[in-house]
């Protein structure tokens, strides 16, 4: 340390010679203060199996804390970045000098910005005023991924209750588990997966009302026969008293958007709920091609929903599962838009229910209409139909996954993941996600047909039944926020 103070008083007496130095026409301001204000990197190298490669360092950017006098980057450089050989620049303010303090803050150096830097461990950097008379020191950290942010991993998370049979949803920052457990429907919720909580749920009859459990953007339904329930915070259940048209009966949910749900009726029909205080109806649906929903699934319903591109306001529904035809078991895929802007459903719904009053049949058939996906004969790259059939939206693609073919024996369940990058019209196996591991003490694996799966945005939540068991699936890049 003594070193270092010796430095820095020749600092001062040479920035005091500069100053004396002066032509007698003109006049050097020195400054008692001393900061930085910006901090870049240059091209760094990166190594990945061996092969190098560069990038722009400037491209990632650096947060100067004037309070801590910490500079840091808060998105991390990509992994395999050699940290060890830098060169940066800074800039500071009314001329103040950069110094480099060595490692055991024995001495330190100008920097001019043109030296290599090893960044593997924080390095502090002394910022000398104009005058000499002050300084400030600056701890620059430089952050860099530790694994790859391309890798798809999971993580064995606290297990919940064995249950017969489960639903799996994300809902105001939580994940909630609806089951049969002991012949009673009961639910759990968890914020982390490290441990799972009971959900208080209104009187159930029906064990198997968990089959009807679905949430949408502000609230958690579940069914139990005829009487549907609704709650904003899952505490506090209320029976909900939307109306039904004459003559139709739910048989359950199937899913829901951010302000509609979606169900089927004892006769087969599809039917769709609008969750607005206003309007509580529910309208029947109709087909784009008149079909009566001849293609709609029977069987493995999934419904996923998610904002659309360029759309503000608006969803992208997504409907799939299985239907048999002449002995062979097809994926059905269905999509629907739906627009909950003031301008686009609310208008719409008091529209359609003048029309109603007024005993007319012009109604506004886009607030009610579903598009059917249809391959035709092409079945190249469709949805495989698989028993139990899992689809969440994540890294802005659709991801399916399910138990084993209905038709192709040769596709084990819970083992291959599909992709589809153009909502749902294509689909193709993808290798850069995978299951849970088989070996260990894993599973996962034998609960083949009973497991339900849940997204909350950042991860992939996959239940079993049968088990209790509990894996958490991540992107590296996008559980980390990038």
């Amino acid at each position: 340390m003594k070193q270092l103070k010796t430095t820095y008083l020749l600092i001062a007496t040479l920035l005091g010679l500069a100053a004396c130095s002066s032509t007698d026409d003109s006049t050097t301001t020195l400054y008692d203060d001393a900061a930085m204000v910006s901090f870049t990197l240059g091209t760094m190298n990166r190594y990945v199996n061996g092969v190098k490669s560069t990038y722009k360092g400037s491209d990632y950017l650096f947060h100067v804390d004037q309070i801590n006098r910490i500079i840091y980057n808060t998105d991390s450089l990509p992994l395999g970045t050699d940290i060890t050989h830098v060169v940066c620049s800074m800039s500071t303010v009314y001329n103040s000098a950069p110094f480099i303090v060595s490692t055991d803050g024995t001495y330190m150096t100008y920097y001019t910005g043109t030296d290599s830097i090893d960044f593997s461990t924080p390095r502090t950097f002394r910022v000398v005023s104009s005058s000499g008379n002050g300084y400030t020191d600056y701890i620059v950290k430089v952050n860099v991924h530790k694994e790859n942010p391309e890798a798809f991993v999971w993580k064995k998370m606290a297990s919940i209750p064995v249950m017969t049979g489960l639903r799996t949803l994300a809902f105001n920052g939580h994940i909630y588990v609806f089951g049969n457990e002991g012949g009673t429907t009961k639910a759990y919720y968890t914020e982390d997966g490290a441990a799972w909580n009971p959900v208080t749920l209104p009187t159930l009859v029906n064990a198997d009302a968990w089959q009807n459990a679905v949430a949408n953007e502000d609230s958690l339904y579940i069914t139990d026969g005829t009487t549907m329930y609704r709650s904003y915070d899952a505490i506090t259940w209320n029976q909900d008293e939307s109306k039904l048209p004459d003559g139709i009966t739910l048989e359950g949910l199937l899913g829901a958007s951010t302000s509609e749900v979606y169900a089927l009726t004892t006769d087969g029909k599809l039917i769709t709920k609008y969750c607005d205080d206003q309007l509580p109806i529910w309208i029947e649906a109709t087909d784009e091609t008149q079909s009566s929903f001849d293609a709609l699934p029977t069987q493995d319903f999934t419904i996923v929903s998610y904002p659309m591109n360029m759309s503000d306001s608006t969803d992208y529904v997504l409907m799939a599962g299985n239907q048999k035809t002449d002995d062979k078991w097809n994926s059905r895929v269905w999509r629907r838009i739906a627009d909950y802007s003031e301008s686009g459903v609310s208008s719409l719904l008091v529209e359609y229910l003048t029309t109603l009053i007024e005993g007319k049949d012009d109604y506004p058939e886009w607030i009610r209409k579903w598009t059917y996906l249809d391959r035709a004969n092409d079945h190249r790259y469709e949805m495989p139909a698989l028993e139990n059939i899992q689809v969440v939206w994540y890294d802005n693609v659709l991801l399916a996954f399910g138990g084993k073919g209905l038709n192709d024996t040769t596709i084990d369940p819970l083992r291959n993941i599909y992709k589809s990058r153009d909502n749902g019209i294509t689909w193709k196996k993808e290798t850069g996600y995978t299951m849970p591991p088989t070996d260990g003490n894993a599973t996962f694996n034998s609960a083949a047909t009973s497991f339900s799966a849940a997204t909350d945005g950042n991860y992939i939540w996959i239940v079993c039944a049968g088990t209790g068991e509990v894996w958490r699936g991540q992107l590296n890049r996008v559980a980390w926020g990038e």
